[in-house]
């Protein structure tokens, strides 16, 4: 039998589906407040408009453990990039267990994870590289995820083969990009893995890792690195849990 949470979690999805599906970024903008060429604009105006006409606002969201995710896509709703949680120093990660039960010990990937995703597709035209006009952008089929114990497992496993490499040393090398040189480091890439990656998540490339700088008594200078959900993966879970007004309880 169905939680009442998760009952109410339906009606609250429900309700904001209703509302924004379907919609164009001109239906919903307010050209005198809104600013488009913000980087977070587009989560910003839909949360704006969700706020206003809904019956439950952005706070019934956070009382019902639902993250909103924007996740730009093209017309066949295919994620155009992958999707980033917070960043969190490699040294954290490295006094970490995925299996524990201590709250001290838990990952803060796997504390992220603890929730119902409300994948909002922003969908956009992309040719030659340059997207279409921000005022023909749709708000495709909306996807509910949430993490079921199989794919926590999985994830996990990725998670400890990452944690390995930071413990057995993460190794920096330099490498020619045309007329510069960057960077790179043997931590996990999109390609190499199924569902998660780490990758930079910082503000520049002078935005380093002080905790992970000091542990290492200043040999690893690398920047703040966030993990991501895998593009192919974000692709899986927009189809696979399209919203059909069912959350089903585990």
């Amino acid at each position: 039998m169905k939680s009442q949470s998760i009952i109410n979690a339906n009606i609250i999805i429900s309700e904001i589906n209703n509302i924004i599906s379907g919609k164009s970024i001109a239906d919903i903008i307010n050209y005198e407040t809104d600013n488009i060429y913000n980087k977070s604009a587009t989560s910003v105006i839909v949360k704006k408009y969700i706020d206003k006409n809904c019956l439950y606002n952005l706070d019934s969201l956070k009382l019902f453990k639902i993250s909103l995710k924007f996740i730009p896509v093209s017309s066949e709703h295919k994620s155009y990039e992958a999707m980033s949680f917070s960043n969190n120093s490699l040294y954290d990660i490295l006094f970490e267990d995925w299996n524990s039960k201590d709250i001290l010990e838990i990952p803060s990937l796997k504390k992220q994870l603890d929730c119902i995703f409300l994948f909002v597709p922003i969908i956009k035209i992309k040719t030659k590289g340059i997207f279409n006009n921000y005022r023909d952008w749709k708000i495709g089929k909306l996807s509910l995820w949430r993490p079921s114990s199989k794919e926590l497992k999985l994830i996990g496993e990725e998670w400890n083969q990452t944690q390995k490499i930071i413990k057995e040393g993460v190794v920096l090398k330099a490498v020619k990009h045309g007329t510069i040189f960057r960077t790179s480091n043997n931590l996990p890439k999109q390609s190499e893995t199924d569902f998660i990656h780490l990758r930079p998540h910082a503000k520049n490339s002078f935005d380093y890792d002080i905790p992970f700088l000091k542990y290492t008594n200043g040999a690893i200078e690398i920047t703040k690195q966030s993990f991501w959900l895998n593009q192919k993966f974000i692709n899986f879970l927009l189809k696979k849990y399209r919203w059909k007004m069912i959350l089903k309880e585990e």
